[in-house]
């Protein structure tokens, strides 16, 4: 479903995994959990895509 979370380090892999399930647990309607889990989706992307995440991925 998200395939750049295989990109991500264990621990930031199951970060994300834990927002998403707080995210659900919070959320109240389906439709609160998708907007929800749309700007995570963005941040995390981001988070991914950003300098410091690709100078951590580097050998």
């Amino acid at each position: 479903m998200f395939p750049w979370l295989g990109d991500l380090p264990d621990e930031q892999a199951y970060e994300f995994l834990g927002e998403v399930i707080e995210a659900a647990n919070a959320a109240g309607t389906h439709t609160a959990f998708l907007q929800t889990l749309d700007a995570l989706v963005v941040e995390w992307r981001d988070v991914q895509r950003s300098p410091d995440s690709l100078a951590r991925s580097s050998p």
